[in-house]
């Protein structure tokens, strides 16, 4: 591209390209990245550049440059609402011009074709400005095509995950109550946008919890393909207090949904230490407390593989876990069984200072934990 088109489009200077000395190929050069004078004007946020020639109905405006870009994704990125408003009255215009029906005109579906070009990540402009944070941008767009909100990227990300990702609460919020159609929660691998909020949910997310909860409560018992979690396991694994007590208070049977390795989210509790979280859940489903994983294994069990020390004193103080103290796994091994393996003294101590742990059972092997340690 000519240094003085660049600078033009840069600037905003119009006038350079009306002028009559100037060849129209100068319209249609491009970088090395194949970036139009429309992308290097939106990223500038040059307004008026779009607004003055407007009544060109040239393809410039939508050509995508090397990644698939449209000036408009730049619009999006950037958060230039201004040029994003002006480039969805020239989608309409265009198809008007291009052959749509006069006495009904384009309709919102012929136009949101081009409000819907994707780049080669598949992003639609919608996915770029969740992504950047640019609630105005996203309003514009949501506003003409509310469908926008249920597409997916390459990698199977809706705007809504991706602003979730980002932490952009504004636009989270924005899709979730002013989108008039059910927005995707999709996000890569599985995880959808409560997964995500739950792990670092503070006071300017919990309110978009208890929306999303409360508007689309099915999707609490959405789980992952990794590990098949689902977002209350996310939040007692990360011992988020408030966010698992939305979840259990909104649908607590969640809490017997078993992972990929049968392991249910009291277990990931205990194994992760959060004794808050545990009292939480435990109450209102106090036989959550039986739940064993693929290996036998109970929630004690989970605290020694975890190194937990406070969270075997909990449950010895707590009657209902108090009882799985000698429960073997499917292998004979009781939690003391556990500890002598692990070689953890302080677990090994809070066990054996209790009258009511077997310190002699024997495990498949016929094995004590004395003969462990």
């Amino acid at each position: 591209m000519d240094p003085s088109v660049y600078e033009a489009a840069e600037s905003g200077d119009v006038g350079f390209f009306r002028r009559a000395d100037a060849s129209i190929d100068l319209l249609y050069q491009k970088t090395p990245a194949h970036n139009s004078i429309f992308h290097i004007a939106a990223e500038y946020k040059q307004i008026h550049f779009f607004r003055d020639v407007l009544d060109d109905p040239s393809l410039l405006f939508w050509a995508p440059n090397k990644k698939g870009n449209t000036p408009l994704h730049v619009a999006g990125r950037v958060g230039c609402d201004e040029i994003v408003k002006l480039l969805i009255e020239h989608a309409k215009k265009l198809l008007h011009i291009e052959g749509a029906d006069e006495e009904r005109g384009p309709t919102n579906g012929e136009a949101n074709k081009l409000l819907r070009m994707t780049n080669f990540q598949k992003d639609t402009a919608l996915h770029v400005a969740a992504r950047c944070g640019h609630v105005e941008v996203v309003n514009l767009l949501m506003a003409e095509d509310p469908g926008l909100c249920c597409l997916i990227n390459f990698n199977k990300e809706s705007p809504l995950f991706l602003a979730t990702r980002h932490s952009f609460p504004l636009v989270a919020r924005s899709i979730l109550n002013e989108c008039p159609i059910t927005p995707s929660f999709e996000g890569v691998n599985g995880v959808t946008t409560l997964h995500v909020v739950v792990t670092y949910m503070d006071e300017e997310w919990k309110g978009i919890v208890e929306t999303m909860v409360s508007k689309y409560p099915d999707i609490i018992k959405k789980v992952d393909d990794a590990l098949g979690w689902t977002s209350l396991r996310y939040a007692a694994f990360g011992g988020n207090l408030e966010a698992t007590q939305l979840l259990m208070q909104r649908d607590s049977s969640v809490s017997y949904i078993l992972d990929k390795y049968g392991m249910s989210a009291l277990h990931v509790a205990a194994y992760a230490g959060h004794t808050d979280v545990m009292e939480e859940m435990i109450p209102c489903r106090p036989d959550i407390c039986d739940m064993v994983n693929h290996y036998g294994q109970t929630a004690l069990h989970a605290a020694v593989l975890g190194g937990r020390t406070n969270v075997i004193t909990y449950s010895l103080n707590m009657s209902k876990l108090a009882v799985l103290i000698n429960e073997a796994d499917a292998d004979g091994n009781t939690p003391l069984h556990l500890a002598a393996i692990k070689k953890n003294p302080e677990i090994i101590r809070a066990l054996t200072g209790d009258p009511r742990v077997d310190k002699i059972a024997t495990n498949r092997k016929f094995s004590q934990a004395y003969d462990m340690s």
